[in-house]
């Protein structure tokens, strides 16, 4: 089975459910709903870390930085997605804009039951191509219901910046290409020393750091939802070698690609 890889999704809304989520810190102008139903998920929100358990529900609004983590093996594992944008369909309620939430985690069953319900018919609903109406309603319940419980605060940082948002999505559509700092200021015409800073100051992380997580997180995929050989895992993730590859994967998971495979497979 193909394990579902995280992206940058145009096509909203999208619901998906998966045995493992792993993606850097990135953001984009969408909110997010995660339940977890079996293991243990890592989310960083803003500056905030969390741990999620089968039972437990995350809510990530717009233009906030997070990041995931899965802790438990993929037989382990059942984790849910729901991703929907701003539009007025889908419900984001207008308070929430441009805003944060003091307690981004929460136990499902602290919840009206009318949010686990809603949240399992959208799952289901979401990416039927004829189910528009009753996905808008569905969202329409699930953000009612949930809005009593969420404490909202301002933001303390400034907003991101539309040229690290612009950033972060070009390097999340092209991780898999040649990329340098030089390559990426002269295709968006930008100072390749402000790219260096907007990418440590907003994701705490440098460029070729983030890259990399992106391509090994790719990679993890390809490892346990495809037959490629390791070298063609590595080039498809974007690695000219299958030695840089090797090298970083084992930095980044603390194995080799090979046994992260076979782990994976059992």
């Amino acid at each position: 089975m193909i394990i579902p890889f995280y992206e940058y999704n145009h096509n909203l809304p999208h619901a998906s459910t998966m045995q493992s989520l792993d993606f850097p810190p990135h953001l984009h102008n969408c909110s997010e709903m995660i339940r977890v139903r079996a293991g243990v998920l890592k989310v960083q929100i803003d500056t905030g870390n969390h741990t999620l358990h089968a039972g437990d529900l995350a809510v990530i609004l717009p233009n906030t930085i997070h990041s995931f983590q899965t802790l438990t093996q993929p037989c382990g594992t059942l984790i849910d997605m729901i991703t929907c944008s701003q539009d007025p369909q889908a419900g984001l309620p207008r308070q929430l804009t441009g805003r944060i939430l003091a307690e981004p985690v929460r136990p499902v069953s602290s919840c009206h039951p009318d949010v686990d319900y809603a949240f399992s018919t959208l799952l289901s609903e979401v990416n039927e191509a004829d189910s528009a109406p009753i996905v808008s309603a569905y969202f329409q319940i699930l953000w009612h219901r949930l809005l009593p419980s969420l404490e909202v605060t301002d933001a303390v940082a400034p907003p991101v910046s539309n040229l690290a948002a612009n950033l972060i999505a070009y390097v999340a559509g092209h991780f898999q290409s040649p990329l340098s700092l030089d390559s990426l200021s002269r295709e968006l015409g930008v100072c390749r020393f402000h790219i260096s800073r907007i990418f440590t100051q907003v994701l705490h992380m440098g460029f070729y750091e983030y890259v990399n997580a992106l391509r090994i997180n790719y990679a993890k995929n390809l490892l346990l939802g495809t037959e490629y050989k390791i070298l063609e895992v590595a080039e498809l993730s974007g690695f000219q070698s299958q030695q840089t590859f090797n090298r970083n994967f084992r930095e980044f998971c603390g194995m080799t690609p090979s046994i992260y495979r076979q782990r994976g497979l059992l």
